[in-house]
């Protein structure tokens, strides 16, 4: 079932989560409330440590699975949650709800308060594994006790801070608004749909998802027709101007393609387009102009 709310990620937002991660050299990472991705503070990759146990020792599966039941304990305590993983590194997971819908979670992971890992992962290992994974978790951040409950308590307030500042919106509208506007800002630029979707704070996927599924549309479709509408107003504030100015200006790099896709989408060349638009104005504004030129003959103090 399609969930009311989905995560959205302002770009003060990404900063602040951007700045902790750096910070504290850990990594934040934030979930869909189905567990799906969707962006990293810094856009960290796993440590070391993380990628030999995973890879190499073959506990991805137990990572996720592990992840999984950690957020669903996450949501039935309804609280912030923090645990050392079968590996022994330290992570801490916490539920997004707004008006008590879960929303998604923001994880923070990849530190430890201990000197080694775990004798689970150390027994997998080969006498050269074991040497690489020893330094690689001597390199994952340590901090103490007391020093966690300090980066748990922060990390709590940052939680209450992105909820206040509604990081989780209205599915259908603001994502939408968000999209429009960054279009309408931009749409005579070279952009991307990677690059809309970093500004965003989404991924590709889930952008591309959103407007096929809600909307029966892509993010290329929308920026041609966005562009269509800024050729017609263009054509009103510069009604002498060619095909291919009116194609340069509004976003086009190839005025033959303009060309091609305004036919289609318009059901009329554009220079078509344009004529007809000038003789539409030039006769709307003869009449007026007719009555002007009679009612000043008409006038007493008129000199002829």
């Amino acid at each position: 079932m399609s969930l009311p709310f989905e995560l959205f990620l302002s770009e003060e937002v990404q900063a602040l989560l951007d700045n902790f991660a750096a910070l504290l050299d850990i990594r934040v990472t934030f979930f869909s409330a189905d567990g799906r991705q969707l962006r990293r503070g810094r856009q960290m990759r796993n440590c070391d440590f993380c990628r030999i146990v995973q890879k190499e020792l073959g506990t991805l599966n137990s990572c996720l699975s592990m992840d999984t039941d950690k957020r669903r304990e996450a949501v039935r305590k309804h609280d912030t949650i923090d645990y050392c993983c079968h590996a022994g590194l330290r992570e801490a997971i916490a539920p997004i709800f707004v008006h008590d819908q879960l929303v998604g979670f923001l994880m923070i992971g990849q530190f430890r308060t201990g000197d080694a890992p775990s004798e689970q992962i150390l027994m997998r290992c080969t006498p050269a594994q074991r040497q690489l994974l020893l330094r690689a978790f001597e390199s994952v951040p340590k901090f103490s006790g007391e020093k966690l409950e300090n980066i748990l308590g922060l990390f709590r307030m940052l939680l209450d801070y992105i909820v206040v500042r509604e990081l989780a919106v209205l599915r259908g509208g603001h994502l939408r608004n968000e999209i429009d506007r960054y279009l309408e800002q931009h749409c005579t630029e070279d952009i991307r749909l990677p690059e809309m979707a970093r500004k965003l704070g989404r991924s590709v996927s889930t952008i591309s998802q959103f407007l096929r599924r809600n909307y029966q549309t892509s993010f290329k479709e929308l920026l041609i027709e966005r562009r269509l509408d800024l050729a017609e107003q263009y054509w009103q504030t510069h009604p002498e101007a060619s095909v291919s100015e009116t194609a340069f200006a509004v976003g086009f790099s190839d005025q033959f393609y303009f060309s091609r896709v305004f036919r289609k989408r318009r059901g009329i060349p554009p220079g078509a387009f344009r004529d007809r638009r000038q003789r539409k104005v030039k006769a709307t504004a003869t009449p007026e102009n007719g009555k002007i030129e009679q009612n000043r003959s008409e006038r007493p103090d008129c000199i002829a």
